[in-house]
Protein backbone atom coordinates (compact mmCIF):
# COMPACT_ATOMS: atom_id res chain seq x y z
CA UNK A 1 0.00 0.00 0.00
CA UNK A 2 1.56 3.84 -0.76
CA UNK A 3 0.90 6.61 1.17
CA UNK A 4 1.04 10.22 0.61
CA UNK A 5 4.68 11.50 0.87
CA UNK A 6 3.48 13.68 3.47
CA UNK A 7 2.66 10.88 5.76
CA UNK A 8 6.38 9.98 5.69
CA UNK A 9 7.38 13.59 6.24
CA UNK A 10 5.07 12.71 9.54
CA UNK A 11 6.86 9.69 10.20
CA UNK A 12 10.09 11.55 10.06
CA UNK A 13 8.97 14.45 12.33
CA UNK A 14 7.46 11.63 15.14
CA UNK A 15 11.03 10.80 15.88
CA UNK A 16 12.14 14.29 16.64
CA UNK A 17 12.83 15.00 19.83
CA UNK A 18 11.82 18.29 21.74
CA UNK A 19 13.73 20.54 24.29
CA UNK A 20 12.93 20.17 28.10
CA UNK A 21 11.95 23.21 29.09
CA UNK A 22 9.74 24.99 31.36
CA UNK A 23 7.22 25.42 29.53
CA UNK A 24 6.99 21.99 28.26
CA UNK A 25 6.74 20.90 31.69
CA UNK A 26 3.68 22.97 31.87
CA UNK A 27 2.64 22.07 28.19
CA UNK A 28 2.70 18.52 29.42
CA UNK A 29 0.49 19.37 32.38
CA UNK A 30 -2.09 21.20 29.97
CA UNK A 31 -2.04 18.50 27.79
CA UNK A 32 -3.36 15.92 30.42
CA UNK A 33 -5.32 17.57 32.71
CA UNK A 34 -7.11 19.71 30.04
CA UNK A 35 -8.41 19.00 26.07
CA UNK A 36 -5.42 20.86 25.19
CA UNK A 37 -3.96 24.66 25.88
CA UNK A 38 -5.94 27.51 25.00
CA UNK A 39 -4.13 30.80 23.53
CA UNK A 40 -2.06 32.27 26.50
CA UNK A 41 -2.53 29.41 28.76
CA UNK A 42 0.92 28.75 29.17
CA UNK A 43 1.81 31.95 30.40
CA UNK A 44 -1.23 32.03 32.04
CA UNK A 45 -0.36 29.35 34.67
CA UNK A 46 3.60 30.29 34.35
CA UNK A 47 2.58 33.74 36.34
CA UNK A 48 0.02 31.86 38.52
CA UNK A 49 2.01 28.59 39.27
CA UNK A 50 1.30 24.84 38.68
CA UNK A 51 0.00 24.52 42.18
CA UNK A 52 -2.59 27.13 41.85
CA UNK A 53 -3.75 25.68 38.56
CA UNK A 54 -4.26 21.94 39.60
CA UNK A 55 -5.86 22.93 43.15
CA UNK A 56 -8.35 25.14 40.93
CA UNK A 57 -8.79 22.15 38.42
CA UNK A 58 -9.45 19.76 41.60
CA UNK A 59 -12.17 22.11 43.03
CA UNK A 60 -14.07 23.21 39.91
CA UNK A 61 -16.73 25.28 42.09
CA UNK A 62 -14.07 27.94 42.35
CA UNK A 63 -13.96 28.72 38.50
CA UNK A 64 -16.10 31.17 36.81
CA UNK A 65 -19.13 30.18 34.51
CA UNK A 66 -18.72 31.68 31.46
CA UNK A 67 -21.79 33.36 29.89
CA UNK A 68 -21.18 32.83 26.54
CA UNK A 69 -21.10 29.37 27.36
CA UNK A 70 -23.79 28.70 29.15
CA UNK A 71 -26.09 30.89 26.64
CA UNK A 72 -25.20 27.92 24.12
CA UNK A 73 -26.02 25.71 26.76
CA UNK A 74 -29.46 27.41 27.20
CA UNK A 75 -30.35 26.79 23.56
CA UNK A 76 -30.30 23.08 23.67
CA UNK A 77 -33.90 21.81 25.67
CA UNK A 78 -33.38 18.74 25.49
CA UNK A 79 -29.98 19.16 27.70
CA UNK A 80 -31.84 20.24 31.24
CA UNK A 81 -35.31 18.36 30.44
CA UNK A 82 -36.32 15.62 32.58
CA UNK A 83 -36.45 11.71 31.95
CA UNK A 84 -40.12 11.90 31.83
CA UNK A 85 -40.50 14.82 30.04
CA UNK A 86 -38.06 13.53 27.45
CA UNK A 87 -39.88 10.46 27.18
CA UNK A 88 -43.58 11.94 26.81
CA UNK A 89 -42.14 14.13 23.45
CA UNK A 90 -40.19 11.25 21.96
CA UNK A 91 -41.53 7.94 23.49
CA UNK A 92 -44.08 5.73 22.41
CA UNK A 93 -46.05 2.58 24.11
CA UNK A 94 -43.62 -0.79 22.57
CA UNK A 95 -46.98 -2.05 20.99
CA UNK A 96 -48.17 1.36 19.50
CA UNK A 97 -44.16 1.81 17.88
CA UNK A 98 -44.85 -2.01 16.26
CA UNK A 99 -47.79 -0.64 14.43
CA UNK A 100 -46.01 2.34 12.59
CA UNK A 101 -44.81 1.93 9.06
CA UNK A 102 -41.31 1.64 8.26
CA UNK A 103 -41.02 5.68 7.54
CA UNK A 104 -42.76 7.07 10.53
CA UNK A 105 -40.33 4.65 12.21
CA UNK A 106 -38.00 5.97 10.78
CA UNK A 107 -39.29 9.59 11.18
CA UNK A 108 -39.32 8.74 15.24
CA UNK A 109 -35.79 8.11 15.30
CA UNK A 110 -34.99 11.07 13.48
CA UNK A 111 -36.72 12.77 16.28
CA UNK A 112 -34.93 10.76 19.09
CA UNK A 113 -31.82 11.60 17.66
CA UNK A 114 -32.06 15.09 18.55
CA UNK A 115 -31.51 14.15 22.24
CA UNK A 116 -27.86 12.65 21.49
CA UNK A 117 -26.87 15.31 18.81
CA UNK A 118 -27.83 17.90 21.82
CA UNK A 119 -26.04 16.21 24.38
CA UNK A 120 -23.08 15.67 21.66
CA UNK A 121 -22.88 19.12 21.19
CA UNK A 122 -22.94 20.29 24.45
CA UNK A 123 -20.21 17.50 25.21
CA UNK A 124 -18.15 19.76 22.42
CA UNK A 125 -18.51 22.79 23.91
CA UNK A 126 -18.23 22.60 27.19
CA UNK A 127 -14.45 20.56 26.46
CA UNK A 128 -13.96 23.53 24.51
CA UNK A 129 -14.84 26.68 26.25
CA UNK A 130 -15.22 25.58 29.84
CA UNK A 131 -12.45 26.90 32.39
CA UNK A 132 -13.47 23.79 34.56
CA UNK A 133 -11.03 21.37 32.22
CA UNK A 134 -10.53 18.80 34.51
CA UNK A 135 -13.73 18.37 35.03
CA UNK A 136 -14.83 17.94 31.31
CA UNK A 137 -12.07 15.29 31.64
CA UNK A 138 -13.10 13.46 34.16
CA UNK A 139 -16.54 13.14 33.28
CA UNK A 140 -15.45 11.87 29.66
CA UNK A 141 -13.15 9.38 31.80
CA UNK A 142 -15.82 7.95 33.87
CA UNK A 143 -18.47 8.28 31.21
CA UNK A 144 -16.25 5.40 28.84
CA UNK A 145 -15.38 3.25 32.59
CA UNK A 146 -19.06 2.96 32.65
CA UNK A 147 -20.45 3.13 29.34
CA UNK A 148 -23.85 3.24 27.67
CA UNK A 149 -24.81 3.11 24.51
CA UNK A 150 -27.33 5.34 23.21
CA UNK A 151 -28.70 3.17 20.43
CA UNK A 152 -29.82 0.60 23.02
CA UNK A 153 -33.49 0.18 23.41
CA UNK A 154 -34.70 3.57 25.45
CA UNK A 155 -31.29 4.95 26.11
CA UNK A 156 -31.87 7.52 23.24
CA UNK A 157 -33.86 9.11 25.02
CA UNK A 158 -32.31 8.65 28.77
CA UNK A 159 -28.64 9.10 27.84
CA UNK A 160 -28.63 12.64 28.58
CA UNK A 161 -29.87 12.13 32.18
CA UNK A 162 -27.56 9.50 32.82
CA UNK A 163 -24.52 11.73 31.69
CA UNK A 164 -25.91 14.56 34.18
CA UNK A 165 -27.28 13.26 36.71
CA UNK A 166 -25.33 10.12 37.24
CA UNK A 167 -21.76 10.86 35.75
CA UNK A 168 -21.00 14.81 36.38
CA UNK A 169 -22.01 15.58 39.83
CA UNK A 170 -19.54 12.71 41.31
CA UNK A 171 -16.65 13.03 38.49
CA UNK A 172 -14.13 14.10 41.13
CA UNK A 173 -15.91 12.87 44.26
CA UNK A 174 -16.53 9.44 46.17
CA UNK A 175 -16.43 6.23 43.74
CA UNK A 176 -19.09 4.75 45.93
CA UNK A 177 -20.83 7.55 45.47
CA UNK A 178 -20.60 7.44 41.69
CA UNK A 179 -20.67 3.58 41.61
CA UNK A 180 -24.43 3.75 43.05
CA UNK A 181 -25.37 6.67 41.07
CA UNK A 182 -24.77 4.18 37.66
CA UNK A 183 -26.34 1.47 39.01
CA UNK A 184 -29.56 3.24 39.81
CA UNK A 185 -30.10 4.67 36.42
CA UNK A 186 -32.47 3.13 34.33
CA UNK A 187 -30.06 3.66 31.13
CA UNK A 188 -27.37 1.67 32.98
CA UNK A 189 -30.03 -1.11 33.80
CA UNK A 190 -31.78 -1.08 30.18
CA UNK A 191 -28.05 -1.36 28.61
CA UNK A 192 -27.10 -3.88 30.27
CA UNK A 193 -30.55 -5.50 31.00
CA UNK A 194 -30.94 -6.22 34.42
CA UNK A 195 -34.64 -4.52 33.89
CA UNK A 196 -35.19 -7.63 32.73
CA UNK A 197 -33.39 -9.55 35.20
CA UNK A 198 -36.07 -12.00 37.09
CA UNK A 199 -36.40 -14.83 40.00
CA UNK A 200 -37.21 -17.74 37.84
CA UNK A 201 -39.24 -18.50 40.96
CA UNK A 202 -40.80 -15.17 41.60
CA UNK A 203 -44.23 -13.64 41.34
CA UNK A 204 -44.06 -12.23 37.98
CA UNK A 205 -41.88 -15.09 36.21
CA UNK A 206 -44.64 -17.78 37.64
CA UNK A 207 -47.98 -15.33 36.18
CA UNK A 208 -45.81 -14.51 33.01
CA UNK A 209 -45.58 -18.06 32.46
CA UNK A 210 -49.05 -18.86 33.10
CA UNK A 211 -50.70 -16.37 31.52
CA UNK A 212 -48.40 -15.69 28.05
CA UNK A 213 -46.34 -18.13 28.07
CA UNK A 214 -43.37 -16.15 28.48
CA UNK A 215 -40.32 -17.84 30.23
CA UNK A 216 -38.55 -15.14 32.44
CA UNK A 217 -35.26 -15.42 34.02
CA UNK A 218 -31.54 -14.27 34.97
CA UNK A 219 -30.02 -12.11 33.38
CA UNK A 220 -26.15 -11.59 34.31
CA UNK A 221 -24.87 -8.99 31.71
CA UNK A 222 -24.61 -6.28 34.39
CA UNK A 223 -23.27 -8.61 37.20
CA UNK A 224 -20.80 -9.60 35.34
CA UNK A 225 -20.13 -6.14 34.22
CA UNK A 226 -19.96 -4.01 37.37
CA UNK A 227 -17.42 -6.76 38.64
CA UNK A 228 -15.36 -7.02 35.47
CA UNK A 229 -15.23 -3.34 34.15
CA UNK A 230 -16.60 -1.13 36.80
CA UNK A 231 -15.05 -2.42 40.13
CA UNK A 232 -12.60 -5.26 40.85
CA UNK A 233 -11.46 -5.98 36.57
CA UNK A 234 -10.71 -8.80 35.03
CA UNK A 235 -8.45 -10.06 37.74
CA UNK A 236 -10.25 -8.79 40.40
CA UNK A 237 -10.42 -12.61 42.13
CA UNK A 238 -14.27 -13.56 41.23
CA UNK A 239 -15.69 -16.50 39.60
CA UNK A 240 -18.32 -17.35 37.23
CA UNK A 241 -20.51 -18.57 40.27
CA UNK A 242 -19.86 -14.94 41.93
CA UNK A 243 -21.53 -13.55 38.74
CA UNK A 244 -24.31 -15.88 38.77
CA UNK A 245 -24.85 -14.73 42.30
CA UNK A 246 -24.77 -11.24 41.90
CA UNK A 247 -27.80 -12.12 39.34
CA UNK A 248 -29.67 -13.51 42.17
CA UNK A 249 -28.92 -10.51 44.23
CA UNK A 250 -29.85 -8.08 41.62
CA UNK A 251 -33.45 -9.37 40.40
CA UNK A 252 -35.87 -6.83 40.66
CA UNK A 253 -33.33 -3.91 40.02
CA UNK A 254 -35.19 -2.17 37.89
CA UNK A 255 -37.36 -0.30 36.35
CA UNK A 256 -41.14 1.11 36.53
CA UNK A 257 -43.61 -0.68 34.83
CA UNK A 258 -46.80 0.80 32.76
CA UNK A 259 -47.78 1.44 29.19
CA UNK A 260 -46.79 5.13 29.40
CA UNK A 261 -43.15 5.22 28.62
CA UNK A 262 -42.39 7.96 31.30
CA UNK A 263 -43.37 5.03 33.52
CA UNK A 264 -39.84 3.05 32.39
CA UNK A 265 -37.62 6.25 32.90
CA UNK A 266 -37.64 6.00 36.72
CA UNK A 267 -35.93 3.10 38.99
CA UNK A 268 -37.93 0.61 41.03
CA UNK A 269 -37.04 -1.92 42.82
CA UNK A 270 -39.35 -5.10 42.43
CA UNK A 271 -39.89 -7.34 44.66
CA UNK A 272 -42.11 -9.54 43.25
CA UNK A 273 -38.80 -10.41 40.27
CA UNK A 274 -36.10 -10.92 43.81
CA UNK A 275 -34.95 -13.56 44.74
CA UNK A 276 -34.92 -13.62 48.53
CA UNK A 277 -32.38 -16.26 49.32
CA UNK A 278 -29.51 -15.93 51.35
CA UNK A 279 -26.56 -16.14 48.63
CA UNK A 280 -22.51 -16.57 49.61
CA UNK A 281 -20.85 -13.86 47.10
CA UNK A 282 -16.85 -13.54 47.56
CA UNK A 283 -16.52 -15.09 50.51
CA UNK A 284 -19.65 -12.92 52.27
CA UNK A 285 -22.91 -13.88 53.35
CA UNK A 286 -25.69 -12.08 51.59
CA UNK A 287 -28.85 -12.18 53.90
CA UNK A 288 -32.42 -12.27 51.48
CA UNK A 289 -33.61 -8.93 52.31
CA UNK A 290 -34.46 -6.75 49.30
CA UNK A 291 -33.10 -3.81 47.56
CA UNK A 292 -30.82 -3.37 50.71
CA UNK A 293 -28.82 -6.84 49.57
CA UNK A 294 -27.49 -4.47 46.09
CA UNK A 295 -26.47 -1.89 48.44
CA UNK A 296 -24.44 -4.06 50.90
CA UNK A 297 -23.31 -5.60 47.33
CA UNK A 298 -22.25 -1.66 45.87
CA UNK A 299 -20.54 -1.45 49.92
CA UNK A 300 -18.37 -4.29 49.39
CA UNK A 301 -17.51 -3.47 45.63
CA UNK A 302 -16.35 0.45 45.99
CA UNK A 303 -14.14 -1.00 49.41
CA UNK A 304 -12.50 -3.94 47.67
CA UNK A 305 -8.69 -4.07 47.21
CA UNK A 306 -9.02 -5.05 43.77
CA UNK A 307 -11.32 -2.46 42.65
CA UNK A 308 -9.14 -0.06 44.08
CA UNK A 309 -5.82 -1.11 42.28
CA UNK A 310 -8.09 -1.43 39.43
CA UNK A 311 -9.21 2.32 39.26
CA UNK A 312 -5.78 3.37 39.41
CA UNK A 313 -4.61 1.68 36.90
CA UNK A 314 -7.34 2.75 34.60
CA UNK A 315 -6.38 6.46 35.35
CA UNK A 316 -2.75 5.65 35.17
CA UNK A 317 -2.84 4.79 31.97
CA UNK A 318 -5.47 7.69 30.93
CA UNK A 319 -2.66 9.98 32.55
CA UNK A 320 0.05 8.94 32.25
CA UNK A 321 0.87 5.93 30.11
CA UNK A 322 -0.49 2.87 27.98
CA UNK A 323 1.59 0.94 30.86
CA UNK A 324 1.26 2.76 33.90
CA UNK A 325 4.87 2.80 35.99
CA UNK A 326 3.60 0.35 38.87
CA UNK A 327 5.03 2.34 41.38
CA UNK A 328 2.63 4.80 40.66
CA UNK A 329 -0.22 2.19 39.98
CA UNK A 330 0.33 0.97 44.09
CA UNK A 331 1.05 4.59 44.98
CA UNK A 332 -2.56 5.46 43.49
CA UNK A 333 -4.30 2.39 45.12
CA UNK A 334 -3.18 2.99 48.65
CA UNK A 335 -4.29 6.41 48.79
CA UNK A 336 -7.67 5.18 46.90
CA UNK A 337 -7.96 2.59 50.38
CA UNK A 338 -7.08 5.61 53.01
CA UNK A 339 -9.46 8.19 51.66
CA UNK A 340 -12.03 5.80 50.60
CA UNK A 341 -12.25 6.35 46.76
CA UNK A 342 -11.73 9.99 47.07
CA UNK A 343 -10.97 10.32 43.15
CA UNK A 344 -9.43 14.29 43.72
CA UNK A 345 -7.64 13.33 46.13
CA UNK A 346 -6.32 10.30 44.32
CA UNK A 347 -5.50 12.86 40.98
CA UNK A 348 -3.33 15.05 43.05
CA UNK A 349 -1.36 12.50 44.24
CA UNK A 350 -0.80 11.65 40.78
CA UNK A 351 -0.38 14.83 39.26
CA UNK A 352 2.05 15.67 41.70
CA UNK A 353 3.67 12.10 41.42
CA UNK A 354 7.29 11.66 39.95
CA UNK A 355 6.10 9.61 37.52
CA UNK A 356 3.49 12.09 36.15
CA UNK A 357 6.36 15.04 36.72
CA UNK A 358 8.97 12.83 34.70
CA UNK A 359 6.54 12.79 31.37
CA UNK A 360 6.88 17.09 32.14
CA UNK A 361 10.69 17.03 31.98
CA UNK A 362 10.81 14.56 29.41
CA UNK A 363 8.14 16.04 27.18
CA UNK A 364 7.48 12.42 26.39
CA UNK A 365 4.48 12.63 24.78
CA UNK A 366 3.45 9.00 24.95
CA UNK A 367 0.08 8.94 24.16
CA UNK A 368 -1.86 9.51 20.51
CA UNK A 369 -4.77 11.51 21.12
CA UNK A 370 -8.22 9.59 20.46
CA UNK A 371 -10.96 11.55 17.87
CA UNK A 372 -12.60 13.69 20.32
CA UNK A 373 -9.65 14.75 22.20
CA UNK A 374 -7.84 15.67 18.89
CA UNK A 375 -10.72 17.91 18.04
CA UNK A 376 -11.37 19.67 20.75
CA UNK A 377 -8.03 20.27 21.41
CA UNK A 378 -7.19 22.05 17.88
CA UNK A 379 -10.36 24.32 18.73
CA UNK A 380 -9.08 25.27 21.85
CA UNK A 381 -4.84 25.60 20.09
CA UNK A 382 -6.83 28.17 17.05
CA UNK A 383 -8.48 29.88 20.12
CA UNK A 384 -12.06 29.05 18.23
CA UNK A 385 -15.14 27.89 19.02
CA UNK A 386 -17.73 26.87 16.30
CA UNK A 387 -20.50 28.49 15.24
CA UNK A 388 -23.59 27.29 14.97
CA UNK A 389 -24.29 23.39 15.94
CA UNK A 390 -21.68 21.06 15.87
CA UNK A 391 -22.86 18.50 13.82
CA UNK A 392 -20.36 18.42 11.01
CA UNK A 393 -17.96 18.23 14.14
CA UNK A 394 -19.67 15.53 15.20
CA UNK A 395 -19.41 13.54 12.02
CA UNK A 396 -15.93 14.12 11.98
CA UNK A 397 -15.58 12.80 14.94
CA UNK A 398 -17.37 9.74 14.21
CA UNK A 399 -15.66 9.20 10.63
CA UNK A 400 -12.25 9.54 12.78
CA UNK A 401 -13.83 6.16 14.81
CA UNK A 402 -15.41 7.66 18.03
CA UNK A 403 -19.26 8.74 17.96
CA UNK A 404 -20.23 10.19 20.99
CA UNK A 405 -22.13 8.08 22.99
CA UNK A 406 -22.28 5.17 20.69
CA UNK A 407 -19.74 2.53 21.63
CA UNK A 408 -21.47 -0.41 21.41
CA UNK A 409 -19.43 -2.53 23.98
CA UNK A 410 -19.21 -2.13 27.62
CA UNK A 411 -15.69 -1.42 27.62
CA UNK A 412 -15.94 1.86 26.08
CA UNK A 413 -13.48 3.84 23.65
CA UNK A 414 -9.78 2.49 24.19
CA UNK A 415 -7.45 5.60 25.10
CA UNK A 416 -4.39 3.43 23.98
CA UNK A 417 -2.28 4.07 21.40
CA UNK A 418 -2.76 0.97 19.26
CA UNK A 419 -6.04 1.47 19.12
CA UNK A 420 -5.77 5.26 17.43
CA UNK A 421 -2.35 5.33 16.03
CA UNK A 422 -2.35 4.09 12.49
CA UNK A 423 -2.08 5.30 9.21
CA UNK A 424 -5.26 5.64 8.89
CA UNK A 425 -6.08 7.76 11.47
CA UNK A 426 -3.18 9.59 10.46
CA UNK A 427 -4.69 10.36 7.15
CA UNK A 428 -8.29 11.82 8.76
CA UNK A 429 -6.53 13.92 11.25
CA UNK A 430 -4.79 15.41 8.11
CA UNK A 431 -8.10 15.96 6.37
CA UNK A 432 -9.64 17.55 9.20
CA UNK A 433 -6.98 19.96 10.15
CA UNK A 434 -6.85 21.12 6.13
CA UNK A 435 -10.64 21.32 6.56
CA UNK A 436 -10.51 23.67 9.67
CA UNK A 437 -7.48 25.55 8.31
CA UNK A 438 -10.17 26.57 5.52
CA UNK A 439 -12.13 28.36 8.49
CA UNK A 440 -9.38 30.21 10.18
CA UNK A 441 -7.81 33.19 9.89
CA UNK A 442 -4.66 34.66 8.04
CA UNK A 443 -3.54 34.42 11.86
CA UNK A 444 -3.73 31.09 12.87
CA UNK A 445 -0.41 29.81 11.99
CA UNK A 446 0.88 32.31 14.20
CA UNK A 447 -1.72 31.63 16.97
CA UNK A 448 -1.57 28.12 16.79
CA UNK A 449 2.68 28.40 17.27
CA UNK A 450 2.20 30.89 20.10
CA UNK A 451 -0.30 29.16 22.00
CA UNK A 452 2.22 25.89 22.40
CA UNK A 453 5.10 28.42 23.27
CA UNK A 454 7.30 27.51 20.52
CA UNK A 455 7.24 24.17 21.55
CA UNK A 456 7.56 22.77 18.49
CA UNK A 457 10.68 20.55 16.70
CA UNK A 458 12.73 22.39 14.09
CA UNK A 459 11.83 19.65 11.99
CA UNK A 460 8.31 20.67 12.50
CA UNK A 461 8.96 24.42 11.55
CA UNK A 462 11.31 23.42 8.82
CA UNK A 463 8.49 21.81 6.52
CA UNK A 464 5.80 24.29 8.01
CA UNK A 465 7.71 27.10 6.00
CA UNK A 466 7.68 25.38 2.83
CA UNK A 467 3.53 25.85 2.70
CA UNK A 468 1.80 28.76 1.97
CA UNK A 469 0.02 30.65 4.54
CA UNK A 470 -2.80 28.95 4.94
CA UNK A 471 -1.93 25.56 4.68
CA UNK A 472 0.71 26.22 7.56
CA UNK A 473 -1.98 25.75 10.55
CA UNK A 474 -3.13 22.15 8.78
CA UNK A 475 0.51 20.92 9.23
CA UNK A 476 0.47 22.68 12.76
CA UNK A 477 -2.44 20.37 13.77
CA UNK A 478 -0.92 17.49 12.00
CA UNK A 479 2.41 17.50 13.58
CA UNK A 480 3.41 14.97 15.91
CA UNK A 481 3.88 18.06 18.65
CA UNK A 482 -0.39 18.60 18.07
CA UNK A 483 -1.57 14.65 17.40
CA UNK A 484 0.20 13.49 20.82
CA UNK A 485 0.59 14.61 23.95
Amino acid sequence: MKYPAFLFVFMLLWAAPAAAETDAQILHLLNRISFGPLPGDIERVRNSGVEAYIDQQLHPESLPQLADLQARLDDLPTLNASMEDIANEYGMNPKDEKALSDEERKALNKRRNIVVEELSEAKILRAIMSPAQLQEVMVDFWFNHFNVFAEKGADKMLIGSYERDAIRPYALGKFRDLLGATAHHPAMLVYLDNWQNTAPNSIVAERAEEKRGKILGINENYAREIMELHTLGVDGGYTQADVTTLAHILTGWGLGEGKNPADRTRFLFEPRRHDFSDQYWLGYPIRGGGAEEVEQVLDILAASPATAKHISYELAQYFVADEPPPSLVDKLTATYQSTHGDIAAILNVLFHSPEFRDGEAKDTRNKFKPPFRFVVSAFRAAGVTPSGDTRMLQGAIAQMGEPLYRCLTPNGYANTNDQWLNSDALLKRVDFSKKLAGFLGDNAAGTIYNTFAGQWSANTLATVRTVPPKLQPALLLSSPEFVSY
